[in-house]
């Protein structure tokens, strides 16, 4: 009887869970120019006999109409997700018109009336003026140490000599014949310009727009979004250009899950899931067609703190990701493995407090 009185006891005294949900914006346009790290041939088109790329529908870097209808079903589809929290708080990057129409439009498939608050300085603080920029050579060294510590994928330059045969001889040198090189804190060259490309393609799956000019189809597309996401690895993942762009965003993160209640969605960018997955040592795999930490359009990361067995509380990590982009349903998939160092499903809140403490460069955070 008296451990039955403990048990309701307990159970009366536990904290409801927090979440925090970090989301990338819709599947959205090109930039224009493609390449802003290219001078002489900055246009994808330049790699190509294709001609120009095909009609988005809408200005450069906004969302295109079927990015914003499969948006709109991702939030219908986690409408149980969300009921699961008594309040829900919605931020997002308003210094990209495609994060403020992503999170309208999740909301309206939510059947929310929560209104998103625009919160720049939460995804960008150098940008907010919180803290600099790092410097060229700074930027240049960690990408240098990147490239040496990132194994290639299988047969690159072979891979990117065959989708050059895909695309067809354009005015620029063909992508195989370009070396690679870090300049201008960048690591940059025909393997670069080939990610870019294939993000490109995989934007146009999602536009419904047959990606390469109707060259390649969806398997061809998810085959080589590896290459997309090394190079990511390498310009975007360094551990000291992720600890100074997203020290806001995890300081946000940490107090919502230690301090807060209910639910709170971010909307920002691959950047953002690139930072929590780089600054909280998170790996999100097993979840095909897209091969491990990819930050697809419209993915979701999920952190959950909530009492566990011991008595204390613990953080769990989710990762949602459209299933594929032939479809506009927005109907999401969950990776079968999202896992911090070690291969560990949780971490006690403490520990995860602790560590993100330590990690969070406080100059860039505001509140």
């Amino acid at each position: 009887m008296r451990a039955a009185i403990l048990l309701l006891l307990a159970a009366a005294r536990a904290a409801p869970p927090s979440a925090v949900y970090i989301m990338r914006h819709c599947a959205r346009s090109t930039y224009l120019p493609d390449l802003e790290d290219e001078k002489t041939y900055p246009y994808l088109a330049n790699y190509s006999d294709g001609g120009e790329l095909a009609d988005w529908g809408v200005a450069p870097t906004l969302c295109t109409a079927r990015g914003r209808k499969i948006v709109k079903g991702e939030g219908a589809f986690m409408k149980n997700e969300f009921a699961r929290y008594d309040s829900l708080k919605v931020f997002h990057d308003s210094g990209s018109q495609r994060d403020t129409t992503t999170a309208a439009d999740f909301l309206a498939g939510l059947g929310s009336s929560v209104e998103s608050v625009a919160a720049p300085e939460v995804f960008n603080p150098m940008k907010a003026k919180f803290c600099p920029y790092l410097t060229e050579s700074e930027s240049a060294a960690a990408v240098a140490a990147q490239l040496a510590r990132v194994p290639e994928p299988d047969a690159l330059a072979a891979r990117v000599e065959v989708l050059q045969e895909v695309l067809g001889a354009g005015v620029a040198p063909a992508m195989q014949n370009i070396s690679s090189e870090v300049a201008d804190g960048r690591w940059r060259g025909g393997a670069a310009i080939a990610a870019a490309w294939i993000e490109a393609m995989l934007l146009q799956l999602g536009a419904g727009i047959p990606p390469a000019y109707g060259r390649a189809d969806a398997a061809d597309v998810y085959a080589l979004l590896d290459i997309h996401v090394y190079a990511r690895a390498i310009n975007d993942r360094p551990w000291a250009i992720e600890r100074r762009g997203g020290a806001n965003m995890l300081a946000h993160a940490r107090r919502d899950l230690v301090e807060g209640s209910g639910a709170t969605l971010y909307v920002g960018h691959d950047t953002t899931l690139d930072q929590m997955g780089v600054l909280l040592n998170l790996t999100w795999a097993d979840m095909p067609p897209y091969p491990t930490n990819t930050p697809a359009p419209g993915s979701i990361l999920k952190l959950e703190a909530a009492d566990d067995a011991d008595g204390g509380r613990s953080v769990t990590a989710t990762y949602f990701y459209v299933e594929d982009f032939e479809n506009d349903d927005g109907a999401l998939g969950i990776a079968g493995a999202t896992t911090f160092a070690g291969g560990a499903t949780s971490m006690p809140l403490e520990e995860f407090a602790a560590r993100a403490n330590a990690t969070i460069d406080y100059a860039c955070v505001r509140f």
